[in-house]
């Protein structure tokens, strides 16, 4: 985890989770990218009788002061937060993105991404999914008005499915260092694959202690995860993401849906 991304604008500057990202460049002797993403205003329309034309008058002007707002922020915000982030372990890049829908393909080239989950800015869930299923790099949900530690004790949400193999895998720096790690199954909410018990051996091949916990059949396999994870003391969860399609979650609900909206703690997740 040496590079580490935090997408920001005007939107977000005030929720992104700079502390998380403090935590993991300090622990893993890492860098921190913020890489402003521009939001194009509503373009005004003008003589809309004769079929209307888009007038971005202003536009340059209105990013320079989002720019210059948003990265004053971000920089502020860092000194602030602890641990405090110096300046060697902080890049603010104002420039690289011409628009936010390019927040996912810059994602590619760090280890891993933070969003902040925000009940103030709807578009903390498009800027997810952008930087999950495009990015291909795990990404980082903390939840809002978090703060504390997180890493110490790591549950392993384990449906057997292969999201959750991968998001393991990309997750092994942070589930090393752990001085716990919860294996947490929900009896019925299985996959065709190896079990908590195969998972555990794997683990500790790899020289990490492993506990596992059941819990019982529920409505929402999500919600008892994360009941598992609150009684067994969990700081930070790990999640594959959409085993089942973004659809059939939107319409019939699911685990990845449930940890989303109802987590109180950092949650990684990869698809």
């Amino acid at each position: 985890m040496k590079q580490i991304l935090i997408p920001f604008g005007t939107d977000s500057a005030r929720d992104v989770p700079i502390e998380a990202a403090s935590q993991l460049a300090h622990r893993h002797n890492g860098q921190i990218t913020g890489i402003f993403y521009p939001r194009l205003p509503d373009p005004v329309i003008v003589d809309p009788m004769s079929g209307g034309v888009v007038s971005y008058d202003g536009l340059d002007e209105e990013i320079e002061a989002q720019k210059n707002s948003a990265g004053d922020l971000i920089r502020q915000r860092a000194t602030a937060c602890n641990p405090r982030i110096g300046d060697k372990q902080l890049i603010v890049d104002m420039t690289s993105l011409s628009n936010w829908r390019q927040v996912g393909e810059i994602c590619r080239v760090y280890d891993i991404s933070i969003i902040g989950r925000s009940n103030e800015n709807p578009h903390w869930q498009t800027l997810f999914e952008m930087a999950l299923f495009e990015g291909g790099r795990p990404v980082l949900v903390v939840p809002p008005s978090w703060s504390g530690k997180f890493g110490e004790t790591v549950g392993i949400a384990w449906n057997h499915s292969t999201e959750t193999a991968r998001v393991l895998a990309l997750s092994m720096p942070i589930i090393r260092m752990a001085k716990k790690v919860i294996v947490i199954e929900v009896d019925g909410w299985v996959h065709a694959g190896p079990d908590g018990k195969a998972l555990q051996r794997y683990l500790e091949a790899n020289e990490v202690e492993v506990e596992i916990k059941k819990g019982a059949p529920s409505g929402n396999a999500g919600e008892r995860v994360l009941e598992v994870a609150s009684s067994c003391g969990v700081d930070f969860l790990v999640k594959g993401a959409f085993t089942q399609s973004r659809l059939t979650q939107m319409i019939f609900g699911g685990a990845t849906r449930a940890i989303l909206d109802q987590a109180q703690i950092p949650v990684i997740f990869a698809h």
